[in-house]
């Protein structure tokens, strides 16, 4: 009889080790799926970062490309709204990265070499550098609203609103400009026409 009563309690004692054990196993698994999908999330948040940064980047130097072939400063607010705006998203994105640890490029001014171009039309140029400014506008709001619809972090939402927000009035500006260059020519277009 003792010897039945011992092998009931061994066997119920590596019954509840078998099952504290699986919980354990179970536990850290979910644990696992928990911290990939978190790791995942990371990596996407600073990928949109990092594009968002370079698209950032590459408007401050379209930006000072206008500036340079813009002698007669036909679109001086313009650029120089352009350029506030987006060296403070810049620090936006500096600042964030800096909390989250993401390395991304920082702006540097370029000193533009434009001798090769000489025989191109200002206005021209500066309505193509204006036309790419607003597509690569578009592509960072939608990078900013992919950013804020994949991550669950707060500041990454915030930024992302704030930031659209300020894109988009810069859309309609540029928009504006455009307009009035396209205006412009056409203008000039009809006189030539007249005499």
């Amino acid at each position: 009889m003792k010897f039945k009563i011992k092998v009931k309690l061994i066997i119920s004692v590596f019954t509840v080790l078998t099952l504290i054990s699986c919980d354990y196993i179970i536990e850290k698994n979910e644990f696992s799926a928990k911290s990939q999908t978190r790791i995942s999330i990371n990596k996407k948040e600073a990928k949109l970062l990092l594009k968002a940064s370079k698209n950032n980047l590459d408007i401050l130097e379209l930006c000072e490309d206008i500036e340079y072939v813009d002698t007669h400063k036909n679109v001086e607010y313009l650029t120089n709204k352009l350029e506030e705006t987006h060296f403070e998203i810049a620090k936006n994105y500096n600042k964030l990265a800096e909390e989250k640890l993401i390395s991304i490029p920082q702006y540097m001014k370029i000193n533009n070499e434009f001798q090769e171009v000489k025989n191109i039309n200002n206005k021209v140029l500066i309505k193509n550098k204006l036309k790419l400014i607003l597509n690569k506008t578009e592509v960072q709001i939608q990078l900013l609203d992919t950013l804020g619809n994949t991550t669950d972090n707060i500041e990454f939402k915030v930024l992302a609103i704030k930031d659209t927000h300020q894109l988009k009035s810069n859309i309609n500006i540029i928009e504006v400009t455009l307009n009035k260059l396209n205006q412009q020519t056409e203008d000039r277009s009809t006189k030539k026409l007249i005499l």
